[in-house]
Order: C-alpha cells, then sequence, then structure tokens
C-alpha cells in the first residue's frame, strides 16, 4: 500500500516544484519560499521516510523517488512545472527529466553531485558505515560540520538547531535506503544526459566539498541547454545559508526567458 507523501503548497503562479535532500524534509525550504511565492506557485513535499511522509517497505531504487515525484505532480494537478532539487533532490529532479522528456519546464540542480571521485566515494561509505552503526545523532553532526562552515554555525544557532532536529527525528531506515542510493547514484549518468534538452541550472557554494563548482560546471556542459552558477562564500545549504542571495540566483534563472 502506497504512503501518500506530505505535500505543502504556497503562493500563486506557475508551478514550481521543490525537493528536498537527504535526512531532511520540506521546511529547508521556508526560509526562501516567502520571496518565491509572490511569483510562483509552489508545491513542497516530503520524500518518502522523511518528514511527515512514511517509509516504505523494501528496499528503493532511483524509479521509486522519480514515481513519488510524478505522484506528487498528478495528484496537484501539475502540468509542465518548473523543479528545483537539492542534493539528492536534484538527483531525483534530474533522473526524472531524463526519463520524461518534456516533463518539466525548467530544471534547476542546487548543489547536486557529478562524476565524483574514488576518494569522494570511499568518504560516502564511511560515513554510511558510521551511519548504520550509530544512527542518526551521528548523521547530524557529520552532515552539519560537513554542510556549514564553523564561523557560520557560531553565528546562526536557532538556523543549526532546526537541522540538527531535523535530523535527528528523521526514520533511521528510511535515511539509510535514501542514502544508499544516494551513493550508488542512476545508472543513466552520464550517458542519458546528453539528450536532455530542458534549460538547466547546476548551481551551489563556493565551499561545497561534496557538490563542487567543478561538478556545477560539468552537468551544465553535458546537457543541452545548461548554465552553472557559483554562490561564493557558501556551502552545501545555500537556502539556509544565505535565503536572499540563493532566491535572487534562483528567480533570475527562472524568470529568464529562454529560447
Amino acid at each position: 500500500m502506497r504512503h501518500e507523501p506530505f505535500i505543502r503548497v504556497d503562493g500563486g503562479g506557475p508551478p514550481l516544484v521543490l525537493i528536498h535532500g537527504v535526512g531532511l524534509d520540506h521546511t529547508m525550504w521556508d526560509l526562501v519560499v516567502c520571496r518565491l511565492a509572490q511569483i510562483r506557485t509552489v508545491v513542497r513535499y516530503d520524500m518518502a521516510g522523511h518528514g511527515r511522509t512514511p517509509d516504505q517497505p523494501g528496499d528503493r531504487s532511483i524509479d521509486d523517488f522519480v514515481g513519488e515525484l510524478l505522484h506528487v505532480l498528478d495528484t496537484q494537478g501539475l502540468d509542465h512545472p518548473e523543479v528545483a532539487g537539492i542534493s539528492m533532490g536534484g538527483m531525483v529532479a534530474l533522473a526524472a527529466a531524463m526519463r520524461n522528456p518534456g516533463l518539466f519546464d525548467k530544471v534547476a540542480l542546487l548543489n547536486t553531485v557529478y562524476g565524483r571521485s574514488a576518494d569522494q566515494l570511499e568518504g560516502l561509505r564511511g560515513r554510511l558505515t558510521s551511519a548504520e552503526t550509530d544512527g542518526m545523532p551521528v548523521v547530524a553532526e557529520m552532515a552539519i560540520d560537513r554542510w556549514f562552515e564553523p564561523g557560520w554555525q557560531a553565528d546562526h544557532p536557532d538556523r543549526i538547531t532546526a537541522v540538527r532536529e531535523r535530523l535527528l527525528t528523521t526514520d533511521l531506515a528510511g535515511y539509510l535506503k535514501a542514502y544508499r542510493l544516494f551513493i550508488a547514484g542512476d545508472p543513466l549518468v552520464p550517458d542519458g544526459m546528453a539528450q536532455l534538452d530542458d534549460p538547466v541550472l547546476a548551481m551551489t557554494g563556493e565551499f561545497d566539498a561534496g557538490s563542487t563548482p567543478a561538478m556545477s560546471t560539468a552537468l551544465a556542459e553535458s546537457v543541452q541547454s545548461g548554465q552553472a552558477h557559483v554562490l561564493s562564500g557558501l556551502r552545501h545549504l545555500p537556502p539556509i545559508e544565505d535565503p536572499d542571495v540563493f532566491a535572487t540566483a534562483l528567480i533570475d534563472f527562472l524568470e529568464t526567458e529562454t529560447l
């Protein structure tokens, strides 16, 4: 039996679907929704095993996450929406776009991995082992240290507390299924990307060690109509680190007419 994903809708205008990253939920977009909802109908949902959407039985494939996204589009009656996914959410958005030509008007791949090195994959597997052994408390501390610069953490204790609480309340089984898939990646990448003709923004933080500026550049160059953008001074979660800078960059992409 399918559990219905939790969905929240704000604003008005052309539809924009936001997809969160692994271990988080729709609330990670809270600081940017106010601006985005002035020009878009913003649709957010919690992926299976995250936030208010229960975990599903069995292992998870990329097609399961794509199917969940398609279900959200169907239940909300969304025709040719824009989509923006961050980190694993970007992986899901890209997978859906490649498997369903013409599904989206524009695709924003935010802090999204591409062409990871052997060392990067080894680091991911090490963090997976720690999660399997020690659970979400260790996941939370590892993630916060990677996602946010120490000085920024000290200056924004309320935001760090919110992220930590979200991670600590994430279902461990659901997290592990998603994280294993995040490590495995999408089998259609990179070969399927050359067929993608949607306008694509590949945007990341200057100091994101996991989703590097070089990855965003390579992503943009791998599709037919891509552009890369690097947010100066930021790491892995720009919608939380600097909501205004992030929202401005995303809106510029969404509002720019394409041929």
